[in-house]
């Protein structure tokens, strides 16, 4: 009889998140090419590795939900959950059940005991149909991907041909300077998003927008980014590349401007992080060149955990049998 013990386990578990790992590695460079090529492998790596901290943090286990949970990442940020902006997206995790009610005990009746009548018999329950099985993250990422590439072909266009425009008006000299007059700066920032991305901005609406403006402000203000123009440019970011882009590993360039100690200056500052943004939107954009091909590949992913050592055997399968040797005279 064959014994594994858990130590030898815990290896080929870590085998197999390795060879998943290098799988998602490839499904990367090939879907998100532009990305992959700006990121480098080294950095790359760093991507995945954190998407998969995140994932498993918010209880994602299948090979199939870890890729959807990272593509979303590529295409929407890496903090696409925390975003403010994407208020209409679903939480993975599946609500809390309502805590059961305690029964109360009876209380005592003064009344006189009478003798309780005998019950009819009671007819036997009719059948009914069993259970759904319970939510959990990996089942919850399929229908919030789906409303997501929904959002992005709405948002983004079909060919990213919005977000190509969007990036044509970030990248005019006078886009800020250029905005009507209005009543205080708040309003200014979203006649802003509504210049860069007029799809955008009605899909989302003002109250999620107002609600990435206050985020983005702060975050500035934090970064020392505190001038007008600098602040515009860092909210307009914040609006493309999702609200988390001053830490997200995949825009490294930013969280290197942003703590640059030679760009103490705010002005420099603003100036140095929107011409770095405009040279790497010019090499790829967010959204993914390859979406539908992506999503195709993806979801056809097994719901099954990607640490797995042993694949099921299939329904009717008999594994070959040895004959046995024939017996010799003297045996």
């Amino acid at each position: 009889m064959l014994v594994i013990r858990k130590s030898q386990v815990k290896v080929f578990e870590q085998v197999a998140a390795q060879r998943f790992e290098a799988g998602l590695l490839d499904h990367l460079r090939t879907f998100f090419p532009e990305q992959a090529a700006a990121l480098g492998t080294a950095q790359l790596g760093k991507v995945v590795r954190y998407g998969l901290q995140r994932a498993e943090s918010r209880g994602l286990r299948t090979e199939r939900g870890l890729y959807l949970y990272l593509a979303l990442m590529f295409m929407l940020g890496s903090a696409f959950d925390e975003d403010p902006q994407l208020a209409w997206m679903p939480p993975l995790q599946p609500p809390a059940p309502p805590p059961a009610e305690e029964p109360q005990p009876a209380a005592p009746s003064t009344e006189p005991t009478e003798a309780v009548p005998t019950p009819a018999a009671v007819p036997p329950p009719e059948e009914t149909e069993p259970a759904p099985p319970p939510e959990t993250p990996d089942t919850r990422i399929v229908p919030l991907y789906e409303q997501a590439m929904a959002f992005l072909d709405r948002t983004a266009g079909p060919d990213n041909e919005f977000l190509r425009h969007t990036l044509s008006v970030l990248r005019q000299p006078g886009v800020f300077e250029g905005l009507p007059a209005a009543p205080s700066f708040g309003h200014r920032v979203l006649l802003l998003l509504q210049t860069l991305a007029p799809e955008k901005y009605k899909a989302l609406g003002e109250g999620a927008l107002r609600a990435l403006v206050r985020s983005g402000y702060e975050a500035a203000k934090y970064h020392g980014v505190t001038t007008e123009s600098g602040m515009m440019n860092y909210l307009a970011l914040a609006f493309v590349l999702g609200s988390g882009f001053d830490r997200d590993p995949l825009y490294p360039w930013a969280a290197a401007v942003l703590t640059d100690p030679a760009l103490a200056d705010p002005a420099q500052r603003g100036a140095a992080l929107r011409e770095t943004a405009l040279k790497a939107l010019e090499k790829c954009l967010p959204a993914g060149s390859r979406r539908a091909e992506q999503s195709a590949v993806a979801l056809a992913k097994p719901a099954k955990s990607y640490r797995r050592i042993v694949e099921e055997v299939p329904d009717g399968f008999s594994p070959p049998v040895t004959p046995a040797p024939p017996r010799t005279a003297d045996g």
